[in-house]
């Protein structure tokens, strides 16, 4: 058995272990492996050449206070079902946590599918969302079609309200935009005064779900404009846990990190919060 950093050689093997894993649809998968793929921060277990455990992984800088510090994202680990049980994850976990700190990131964090998952590496929760079910009733806005430039302006002067915020430039924006697109998701904006002081990106499929909502104000107008697009759908949206709307704050992502970077956390005054990433 081997552990190693994944290669450009290993994008077939890895890709087929996430389509037999996870439930994305082929837009999505063709999607990220053409662009997110990034082996150099990903790690594998291989036995006799063919993957059987694989971690992905994605570098970014999350807010903290006015600062930041760099962190690594992990996601789409999977097992080949015949090998689950038997440690290949927690291995491949530390070993890309090795990585990561030898090029100086101290942080790795997950968007687990179960809470819990990651307890016995360490993870513990670090940002929370308000889980938003569809309850109350809100005034109507001016709602606007999407656009991604002022969406972005919305984003950018959000980062410094939370701490352990994805700080996105521009082109990672539109990346993430673009992710969101390959996922079939929708969204539109809310202005308030003729300015854009929100926006909702959201699924439509069977359901109504707002995936990423964020506004600079009240979110009223946008949980109302999603309650008109379900009609009689259920419909359900993530929040940031200070949001001044009904809901249930939940943990979101949890984070492997150094003791100090949980004490500044810790020492923030403000509320730990983080979108999805993908």
């Amino acid at each position: 058995m081997t552990i190693r950093l994944l290669t450009a050689d290993d994008r077939a093997q890895s890709k087929a272990l996430w389509q037999s894993t996870f439930d994305d649809p082929p837009a999505f998968v063709d999607w990220f492996f053409e662009n997110r793929y990034l082996p150099e921060w990903s790690a594998g277990v291989f036995t006799d050449g063919q993957l059987i455990s694989v971690i992905h992984g994605t570098p970014m800088d999350l807010s903290l206070g006015d600062g930041s510090f760099p962190a690594l994202m992990t996601s789409g680990v999977a097992t080949v079902p015949e090998e689950r049980g038997k440690g290949h994850m927690y291995a491949a976990m530390r070993f890309l946590q090795g990585e990561a700190e030898k090029r100086g990131i101290h942080a790795l964090f997950n968007h687990p599918q179960r809470q819990g998952t990651y307890a016995h590496l360490g993870f513990r929760p670090s940002t929370f969302m308000k889980y938003w079910q569809g309850e109350g009733s809100f005034a109507q806005g001016e709602i606007a079609p999407f656009s991604e430039e002022e969406a972005f302006r919305v984003y950018a002067a959000m980062a410094d309200r939370y701490t352990g915020f994805v700080r996105r430039d521009r082109d990672a924006f539109r990346l993430k935009m673009a992710d969101y697109a390959a996922d079939d998701a929708m969204g539109f904006l809310l202005r308030d005064g003729g300015k854009t002081a929100g926006y909702c990106i959201y699924y439509d499929k069977g359901e109504v779900y707002g995936e990423e909502v964020l506004s600079l104000r009240a979110y009223g107008p946008i949980l109302c404009e999603l309650q008109r697009i379900a009609d009689i759908k259920p419909v359900s949206a993530k929040l940031p846990p200070d949001a001044d709307a009904p809901g249930e704050v939940l943990p979101q992502n949890v984070m492997l990190a150094a003791a100090d970077i949980w004490q500044k956390m810790k020492a923030s005054d403000r509320p730990c919060f983080c979108v999805d990433e993908y």
